[in-house]
């Protein structure tokens, strides 16, 4: 059995995609995982990522055209012209799209090739931030009329899962959550070793991805208010607002800087923190249902958490006593959280936190998901030797 999984993305730090493509391949549920990316400069155009698991990344020759609409278009239509001569004598049974602009490349590959298709939203990507209008309108549309012919739907929380059913009247889909593997409880000292941050002082660690409406404005403007320096953040990651950071960082001698790490020593940084923070705000019902891989990163490293007040991230940390919810997103909301936070047992709440990243480790969302592949025709009893 051959498993094709595309993204549009350049597959950089796609932690989710790469754990369900190891446990399909381990658990001998495929004999091989393919999978479809783009592109872009210092990436390489073929990787491995583990035994029997093969990325290529499509080097579009429209690449540098543009950015306008028509063009992002011819753009969408090269990759997925690309994607199908590229594995159309592949043999592949399984196909896994991982974002709603994929939706209708997969329901076509499914009818070419005859084979299951898999789609693996990884947000609830109609009710985004950002969208509105004419564009939201053909994404619902295009998602209400192809999300039928998927054989299978797997969102990332159960709130999303609800959605999708009441919405669309389908079956509820299956709920993998973003977690990583289980790890060992251990503290680890990176930020403090590379950084040169004191034994002292309390690191409050940011984690993801550097941009607008995941509050790290708002975590800045905080520690530039603070006047001490007992408490100091990292934040490690990449995007838009990496510059504005490391501005902050030379100017602040309580905020720092560290690039992100590959997903296979992410959790070794995660465990140099004392503390975690995730603010994104509640711009869009996507904000609202989120349930972040980072909030479990944090938990599996042991580390007391600060969120927002969004429902599923707020109700998880709340109910299990794992950290605080921030509701007053000012500097001077923040940092009376903070410092308020400091104040707790923070002990119990670590004890609690890696409990909860336990109980919803990888390992347990795998099985979930192999067992909703055999469901619809995949089992590891089958899978060797079976386009020989």
């Amino acid at each position: 059995m051959y498993s094709l999984h595309i993204t549009l993305t350049e597959l950089r730090n796609e932690s989710r995609l790469l754990k369900e493509a190891t446990s399909l391949v381990q658990s001998k549920t495929m004999d091989a995982v393919l999978i479809a990316a783009l592109h872009a400069d210092g990436l390489l155009k073929d990787e491995n990522f583990g035994p029997q698991i093969q990325a290529h990344r499509f080097a579009l020759t429209t690449r540098n055209f543009g950015k306008n609409f028509l063009v992002q278009l011819v753009k969408y239509f090269e990759f997925c012209f690309r994607v199908y001569a590229s594995h159309r004598k592949k043999g592949i049974n399984c196909i896994n799209i991982h974002s709603l602009g994929l939706l209708p490349l997969g329901v076509m590959l499914k009818k070419c090739w005859k084979a299951k298709l898999v789609y693996d939203t990884h947000e609830l990507e109609t009710e985004k931030s950002g969208d509105a209008g004419m564009r939201k309108k053909l994404g619902k549309w295009l998602e209400r009329w192809l999300i039928k012919q998927v054989d299978m739907t797997i969102v990332v929380g159960e709130n999303i899962a609800d959605w999708y059913a009441n919405e669309y009247g389908i079956a509820r889909p299956l709920v993998v959550l973003n977690a990583p593997k289980k790890r060992k409880l251990k503290k680890t000292n990176h930020f403090r070793e590379q950084l040169g941050i004191r034994d002292d002082q309390i690191i409050l660690l940011y984690q993801g991805g550097l941009a607008v409406g995941r509050g790290v404005h708002l975590i800045l403007d905080a520690f530039k208010a603070r006047q001490d320096d007992k408490v100091v953040t990292v934040f490690m990651g990449y995007g838009p607002l990496q510059k504005d950071i490391q501005a902050a960082a030379a100017q602040q001698q309580n905020i720092f800087f560290y690039p992100a790490v590959a997903p296979q020593v992410v959790l070794e940084y995660t465990a140099s923190a004392d503390l975690g923070i995730h603010l994104i705000q509640n711009s869009c019902l996507n904000h609202d249902y989120c349930m972040p891989n980072k909030l479990f990163e944090y938990a599996m490293g042991g580390l007391p958490v600060l969120v927002s007040n969004m429902k599923d991230m707020s109700e998880l940390v709340s109910e299990n006593q794992m950290g605080a919810v921030i509701s007053d997103f000012s500097a001077a909301g923040i940092n009376r959280a903070i410092d308020d936070f400091l104040k707790q047992d923070l002990t119990a709440m670590k004890t609690n936190a890696y409990r909860v990243a336990c109980q919803h480790a990888w390992e347990v969302q795998e099985q979930k998901m192999l067992a909703a592949y055999q469901s619809i025709g995949f089992d590891s009893r089958n899978a060797q030797g079976a386009n020989q």
